[in-house]
């Protein structure tokens, strides 16, 4: 809890002084969610949050990651954005652009890429240490906006992040009271998950920790696609929509108030449907 406690004093000090982070911790208190639900047990809330934009349609191809600078590199932050360290090697930033209450980028501090293998101990422990919190990892295919650069992000629990299975996506549950167990046994799934895509440089998935009643939590949920193909239609057909772990837990994000309106049930089907990898 002590983590915890640093965590909610930097909160008021950079909403007192960085107006762009206040401005987005605001902005949450108006944001606009609705509910689908099927039956009574599932359910995915839509969100409208306009200031996602710019990380929702990232061009994250290598020619476009090599042209901008990196912005979770120190010399490229925002002066006024300040962090505490953890593990002696990562740095907790608030994140300016919240979808969640609380919501923290773990940056490393080298500029390496997004790659989670042997890292997964880091996320226990930074779970462990934020009973409060839900931590989560974006593949560098499957919804990161820095592949470039290694990080993790977390944000306050809630029901919906927690969910694990449903019959929309694929989601594999490992928990352990024992967080060395949790790594080995993901480790089985990582090289699983490698066989069925030998040509990434890391297999296509999301993660998302969390420690609850003593024991840990990790929901893996494999992909087979980045984004689906509405997201690159024209016109009325175009759905900004491009999953991340929070949208592949249950909580999709929406840039444009269009969007936001006309999305359904049977397009959310479909999202889940082609960027979900089935595991048999």
């Amino acid at each position: 809890m002590q983590l915890q406690r640093k965590i909610d004093q930097l909160f008021i000090e950079q909403q007192r002084d960085w107006e762009q982070l206040r401005a987005g911790t605001e902005q949450l208190d108006h944001i606009n969610v609705k509910e689908f639900n099927w039956g009574n047990e599932l359910k995915v809330d839509i969100q409208f949050n306009p200031s996602r934009i710019e990380s929702v349609s990232a061009k994250v191809d290598k020619s476009n990651i090599e042209k901008r600078p990196c912005f979770l590199c120190e010399k490229n932050r925002p002066k006024v954005q300040s962090g505490i360290p953890f593990l002696d090697k990562y740095i907790i930033l608030l994140n300016p652009f919240p979808i969640l209450r609380n919501h923290l980028t773990i940056t490393l501090h080298s500029h390496v890429p997004q790659r989670i293998r042997k890292k997964t101990g880091d996320m226990l422990t930074l779970a462990e240490l934020l009973p409060d919190y839900i931590v989560f990892y974006n593949g560098p295919k499957c919804g990161a906006s820095a592949p470039d650069h290694f990080h993790l992000q977390a944000g306050l629990k809630s029901p919906i992040l927690m969910a694990g299975e449903n019959e929309l996506r694929s989601c594999l549950v490992i928990e352990s009271t024992s967080k060395s167990e949790v790594e080995e046994r993901f480790e089985d799934v990582y090289k699983y998950l490698y066989s069925r895509q030998p040509e990434e440089e890391e297999p296509l998935f999301n993660l998302i920790a969390f420690v609850e009643n003593n024991r840990y939590v990790l929901h893996i949920f494999p992909r087979k696609a980045h984004r689906p193909r509405q997201f690159y239609e024209e016109g009325k057909r175009q759905l900004l929509v491009s999953p991340g772990a929070i949208d592949m837990a249950g909580l999709i994000i929406t840039v444009r108030e269009e969007d936001f309106n006309k999305i359904r049930k049977e397009e959310i089907v479909d999202i889940y449907s082609q960027v979900s990898m089935p595991i048999i």
